[in-house]
């Protein structure tokens, strides 16, 4: 009830009233707009009352199945390259692992200097080149930084040679070949820049760039370097693990939500990157618990040292097939990872 007017809602518009009211305040205690929009987002829910959206009959459940097996049906009759599957690029991967469906998220984790944000630009180029629009959200490395690697891994420049700025002739035709190469993949990637940002604002552009056609799967490098917003220091305080469990439930949700698969970078703990390779498993994740047990997928990495060009790879969780263990070659001035009959 408005008491200064005399004015008096309807019951059914009391509620939204209150909801005014609330977004006054939260606007004049100087709340972040993202952290306006979430809560808003989240109150318009619980207002709902439910979404038929949601709901799937016994009826209907077979018709949509009928649906989805006709589609599939369609794909496997196009060529191989016409599929737009989310394959692995290497064989040890698809060996365990079945190609990427909507809404699934993946971990990948391993100690610093075990190569996660290598193997995630390999997946990225993976699939772009297979005609799919990749989105690559990076929370540390730079741009330069990350073009300097692409063009490493394609062209055989080695990174200090590019930095320099006085290429050869011949490696200014390296260059120039790369980038015409890359030009004619049939897909993109769209890399988002986000240092100091917290998860929402990263996935806010996640969505918007879902909503422009641009986003057929994300990788998030890295899970731990998310600043935590003013929702999650008001709800969380200084749990961490709580804050980045948060960040974990965001990132999955949106991916169901848009039916987009992700992929999330994620850092062992301390014990983790002292464990041997046979003794490892997902446990080992700072904050493991309740970051992978909402992720379908969880892969870890583990090298002796930053010296080693050997990778030890384990599928550690898959809830659609089997786990195992194998080696794969990294070449690390290139950039580069290969399974082992095709080391360079």
């Amino acid at each position: 009830m408005n008491q200064q007017s005399g004015y008096t809602p309807s019951p059914d518009l009391e509620a939204y009233m209150i909801l005014a009211q609330e977004i006054f305040r939260r606007v004049y205690a100087d709340e972040s707009a993202q952290d306006v929009h979430q809560w808003l987002l989240a109150q318009l829910q619980k207002l709902s009352g439910g979404d038929e959206r949601a709901r799937l009959s016994w009826e209907q459940s077979f018709d949509l199945y009928a649906e989805i097996m006709a589609k599939r049906a369609e794909q496997a009759a196009l060529p191989v390259e016409q599929r737009r599957l989310l394959t692995w690029p290497w064989q040890t991967w698809n060996k365990y692992l079945d190609p990427l469906d909507p809404g699934l998220l993946a971990v990948i984790a391993g100690a610093d200097g075990s190569g996660k944000t290598l193997y995630a630009e390999n997946l990225a180029e993976h699939w772009a080149k297979c005609g799919l629009k990749v989105v690559f959200v990076h929370f540390e490395l730079n741009r330069a930084l990350m073009l300097d690697r692409r063009m490493a891994r394609h062209s055989g420049i080695l990174r200090r040679d590019l930095k320099t700025g006085t290429l050869t002739p011949a490696q200014q035709a390296e260059q120039e070949r790369a980038n015409a190469e890359l030009r004619q993949w049939q897909g993109s990637i769209t890399y988002v820049h986000t240092p100091g940002w917290p998860m929402e604002r990263a996935m806010s552009e996640v969505n918007a760039l879902v909503r422009d056609d641009l986003c057929d799967v994300f990788i998030i490098d890295y899970l731990e370097k998310a600043a935590a917003s003013q929702r999650q220091i008001r709800t969380f305080g200084n749990n961490i693990f709580a804050r980045e469990a948060d960040n974990v439930e965001i990132v999955k949700a949106l991916a169901e939500a848009l039916e987009r698969p992700a992929i999330l970078l994620a850092q062992m703990n301390k014990a983790g990157k002292q464990q041997q390779f046979d003794n490892l498993d997902r446990t080992a994740i700072r904050g493991a618990g309740e970051k992978t047990e909402k992720a379908n997928i969880v892969v870890l990495l583990h090298r002796d040292s930053s010296e080693s060009q050997i990778v030890q790879v384990r599928i550690d969780k898959n809830t659609m097939g089997a786990c195992g263990s194998f080696e794969q070659y990294m070449h690390g001035q290139r950039f580069m990872v290969r399974d082992m009959a095709g080391a360079l």
